[in-house]
């Protein structure tokens, strides 16, 4: 047995432990967020769903980076339930942008940290199919309006991705 095997043997019951530590904090009640992470999970995934039906069509890849962004930001069971039904209410268009970016900008101000940080995550979303379709564009150009980042910063963002409009 070569060293790569048992490597691999230990990062996946590595892994079964992490499972079984958040499976546990859920049932204890532990993997519950706060109200502010709530309602920053609920924005950053609700408009991300909004983002990838704005093409009429969610890829797989943008669907592989809202579960990438979820082990990113390391979100616990529970987290990942809100994530994923905000995922799917914006997908459904069930959820108002405006009012969603209001919420997240009462708490954190337009042009915040906090606020590149959402605006980055919804850029890395219509980069991840590789195609910009126009209500991709217009939707990040209102986004970014209201969260205080200039379009010239989407344009170059958009740009470092090889995306034009």
């Amino acid at each position: 047995m070569s060293g790569n095997d048992a490597s691999t043997r230990f990062d996946g019951f590595s892994g079964a432990l992490l499972d079984i530590r958040m499976l546990l904090a859920d049932l204890l009640g532990l993997g519950r967020p706060d109200p502010e992470k709530q309602m920053v999970i609920e924005v950053f995934f609700g408009l991300m769903g909004y983002l990838a039906k704005a093409d009429r069509l969610v890829s797989s890849h943008e669907s592989n980076l809202a579960n990438s962004v979820m082990d990113e930001i390391n979100l616990s069971l529970a987290a990942r339930r809100i994530a994923m039904e905000s995922f799917d209410r914006g997908m459904r268009k069930d959820i108002h942008i405006n009012a969603e970016l209001l919420r997240f900008t009462d708490v954190h101000k337009a042009g915040s940290s906090e606020a590149e940080r959402l605006h980055n995550v919804l850029v890395r979303l219509i980069a991840s199919d590789g195609r910009l379709n126009p209500g991709e564009y217009d939707l990040m150009k209102q986004v970014g309006e209201d969260l205080g980042i200039p379009v010239e910063t989407l344009d170059a963002t958009l740009a470092e991705y090889t995306l034009k409009r």
